[in-house]
């Protein structure tokens, strides 16, 4: 894996790392794309004489909780055993934190790469953000960007591949004004599912995929049909039922953001049509909430 990012470390030196949106429906825990939304670390004072100090200056709202860039680089400095020069860092997103948008991830691959600036020795990025998270999908669509596929081994290590999206699809996002950590989010899921459930997802998923790549764009809402966690996840995300069943041409389908409350419509034609449906639907059910209508964060880019 590449790091397209790494620069030599100065005052100004900034990293930059996307948003994403995790499973699209049916590939839970699998596949992921990056999106233009960003975490933002900018080195802003470096002191060579001193070891392993980071001040943290965030501008706008600090972590609610644990400082995940933080833990992150901790964790790459005790696996990579290289002291690092003391630094200050100032911390700016856009990314909404608690929204199934991978505000999480994002800082963790922040983190993570802010200790591969500072030191010669290279980590594993993505299987140290895995551990972390507890699942490789977000992280996998930060560090690469586009749509992204991961794949824990036996191992623990993560293989993940990318992919560009189609620059003609966009994801108009649907972000309540509420908080939904995805520790609950993942709580609420069933223990096991029936034979024909996991059938129904592995078939749509990688028709989810097939479809992207060849432009058969009238197979994608049947792709992002899920039986594995929205079902669960529902009473949890308001609107997330009535979005699914929005029935319009501007729309291509419609899933949950991760582990919620965001809500996704893809939408190839028509996007301020599709942006309005769904800002209609949260006006009707009185839910305070906000639409971006975001592109993919390319591969490379």
């Amino acid at each position: 894996m590449t790091d397209r990012t790494r620069v030599p470390v100065r005052a100004g030196t900034e990293i930059v790392v996307p948003a994403s949106v995790a499973n699209l429906g049916p590939g839970f825990d699998a596949m992921s794309v990056a999106v233009n939304l960003y975490l933002r670390l900018t080195v802003v004072d470096l002191d060579p004489s001193r070891r392993d100090g980071v001040d943290w200056e965030f501008t706008g709202a600090a972590p609610a909780g644990e400082n995940r860039i933080d833990s992150a680089f901790r964790l790459a400095r005790a696996r990579g055993e290289a002291a690092t020069p003391s630094v200050r860092v100032r911390v700016e997103s856009d990314i909404p934190q608690a929204a199934g948008l991978g505000s999480s991830a994002a800082a963790t691959v922040a983190g993570l790469r802010l200790y591969e600036a500072l030191t010669a020795p290279r980590a594993d990025c993505l299987t140290l953000a895995s551990e972390l998270e507890g699942h490789p999908d977000n992280a996998a669509a930060a560090l690469l960007g586009g749509l992204t596929i991961s794949c824990q081994r036996e191992d623990g290590r993560i293989i993940a591949r990318s992919s560009r999206w189609p620059e003609d699809v966009k994801l108009v996002v649907a972000t309540p004004d509420m908080g939904l950590q995805t520790s609950h989010a993942r709580g609420v899921l069933p223990k096991t599912i029936p034979l024909a459930d996991a059938i129904f997802n592995l078939q749509r998923a990688l028709l989810f995929v097939r479809a992207l790549e060849s432009g058969r764009y009238d197979d994608v809402r049947e792709a992002m049909k899920d039986r594995w966690h929205q079902p669960a996840r529902a009473a949890l995300v308001p609107g997330l039922a009535e979005a699914m069943a929005l029935d319009d041409s501007s729309i291509l389908g419609v899933c949950l953001s991760g582990a919620g409350p965001s809500v996704v419509a893809l939408s190839a034609h028509d996007t301020p049509r599709a942006a309005a449906m769904l800002d209609d639907l949260y006006k009707r059910l009185g839910v305070p909430c906000t639409i971006r209508t975001l592109s993919a964060h390319q591969p490379g880019h």
